[in-house]
């Protein structure tokens, strides 16, 4: 299927809201720097403007900056004539790297009006020797803050291990 130009602008411009929602909870003197091209590599995309969605499948890789989202599937909703994006769906063998930063799960969800991500399906977010996993991880992005649920019966489960300072 070939898609016209203006569909191809369209489906760059909802990848880098993506990448930018995913990136707000980066430290608020990283936010103030101007924001590099968001990079976008799948084996297939297919765009549906009736179904108001993006569908980049086959390892897809987005790649803006520092941040790396990484599924078998990006699913990108929208709506409205400006397509403003509504929901972010990353899933299979999902991987978000930042830094030292990395979360895994089988599924990932950005809910872009509340700045949400719910990760679940063996969710794991790791920082060096650090990790926290549980049932579902819900991150909130504009608040900064986490919640890991362990569900029924089960736990979560974490390790913090205390970082060494380098000597000069």
């Amino acid at each position: 299927m070939t898609i016209p130009v203006p569909k191809i602008t369209a489906c760059l411009i909802m990848a880098f809201l993506l990448l930018v929602s995913l990136s707000a909870h980066a430290a608020s003197e990283a936010q103030q720097q101007p924001r590099g091209p968001v990079k976008v590599s799948a084996d297939r995309l297919e765009a549906d403007d009736k179904a108001q969605q993006l569908v980049f499948s086959g390892n897809a890789v987005a790649v803006q900056d520092d941040l790396t989202v990484h599924g078998d599937r990006l699913t990108v909703k929208y709506s409205g004539a400006q397509r403003d994006i509504q929901q972010v769906i990353a899933e299979g063998s999902v991987r978000i790297v930042q830094g030292t930063r990395v979360a895994t799960g089988a599924k990932a969800v950005l809910y872009r009006p509340e700045d949400r991500i719910v990760l679940t399906g063996s969710p794991k977010v790791t920082d060096g020797d650090s990790f926290v996993q549980g049932q579902e991880i819900t991150l909130y992005l504009n608040d900064q803050r986490s919640v890991v649920t362990g569900g029924a019966g089960g736990r979560v489960n974490a390790v913090f291990t205390p970082q060494t300072e380098k000597k000069p």
